[in-house]
């Protein structure tokens, strides 16, 4: 797997999933802070990326980087700039530098825009199915109790899970 330059409009995002929207109707910080968190537990030990870019208020971009998150950050664009002409000005530095970039946004302007330079776009919903996904372990998980329970039926599966409990795993 490549690495990608993953653009996420995070104000966008926010007010597209519900369990965002309404961590946003608390305060703006704690919608930002809950995106965040769901963001660098999904990508933190991917080789990609992740840009959050918000709408600022200050007179300069600010840039901070996502905590145990590396290759993560949180752009507040300048008051003048809007967190849409970010996103489409990075993604267009990072195709001319001949990297893939993939914006998740449900704003059409934004998609055309990175789709036109030759990036990939995503919508809210698809990044919210993303970081809600199982992680590998319970993925895992998950397909070899359907494999028991194909194999020997509802009651191997319930022995399997018993004799697991008495090993203590």
């Amino acid at each position: 797997m490549d690495p990608l330059l993953i653009l996420v409009d995070g104000y966008n995002v926010i007010r597209n999933v519900p369990g965002l929207a309404a961590a946003e109707r608390v305060s703006m910080e704690t919608g930002r802070e809950a995106l965040v968190q769901q963001v660098r537990m999904r990508f933190r030990h991917t080789p990609h990326r992740v840009v959050i870019v918000f709408d600022g208020a200050n007179d300069t971009e600010s840039v901070l980087p996502v905590r145990r998150m590396p290759r993560g950050q949180i752009v507040f664009t300048r008051r003048d700039e809007t967190a849409d002409s970010l996103i489409q000005r990075r993604a267009a530095a990072e195709k001319a530098a001949g990297g893939a970039v993939c914006v998740y946004s449900d704003d059409l302007e934004v998609r055309t825009g990175v789709r036109d330079l030759g990036g990939a776009t995503a919508g809210v919903a698809e990044l919210a199915e993303t970081l809600n996904a199982p992680d590998r372990r319970r993925r895992r998980l998950h397909l070899t109790r359907q494999y028991v329970r194909r194999q020997w039926g509802d009651e191997g599966a319930e022995k399997a899970q018993h004799m697991r409990g008495l090993r203590g795993s």
